[in-house]
């Protein structure tokens, strides 16, 4: 039995997604790039993909979010290469996207600038160790406080207590 065009479309494709890399297509080894991934009618996941294979998949975590943000980095001379994204809604894959061909230049770069730096940027997976850290440090200080506190409140109850419970004669 054919299948009927019209039926076809009428129980849904989706539309391509667009893929843009940020800063800039050619990247500084050592550095960051961002690929974003978008399409006007929301997604439940995306998925980037170089060459054949799966790098990374997001999925969907607000209903009206029509775009994902792969953080790669820092780059190297194998980040380069052709990266496309498709994503996943209602049951069906899109078609994958136009490739686009990231660059890595040679330039070595000893700490890579902070991605932060950039206007549409997400913080990395580093820069969130170091919050963590200092959050870490910060709950042990007061917590030090408060030991310091009670231990105060102890020692003085301790000694009203022994100066009530003797016996002058």
């Amino acid at each position: 039995m054919p299948v009927n065009p019209v039926k076809l479309l009428a129980l849904g494709s989706l539309s391509k997604p667009s893929i843009s890399a940020e800063p800039s297509l050619v990247i500084h080894k050592g550095h960051f790039v961002t690929i974003v991934c978008s399409t006007p009618s929301g997604y439940d996941t995306f998925r980037l993909e170089k060459g054949s294979h799966c790098v990374m998949e997001k999925k969907n975590t607000q209903p009206l979010m029509t775009e994902a943000r792969f953080l790669l980095g820092p780059v190297n001379e194998s980040t380069a290469g052709d990266y496309h994204c498709l994503y996943y809604k209602k049951s069906i894959w899109s078609p994958r996207s136009e490739n686009l061909e990231l660059k890595v230049t040679r330039e070595d770069v000893t700490q890579a600038p902070d991605p932060g730096s950039t206007v549409n940027s997400v913080s990395t997976p580093q820069s969130y160790k170091v919050w963590i850290g200092v959050r870490m440090a910060l709950a042990g200080v007061v917590f030090l406080v408060l030991v310091a506190i009670l231990g105060e409140a102890w020692h003085n109850k301790h000694k009203s207590t022994d100066r009530s419970g003797s016996v002058n004669l």
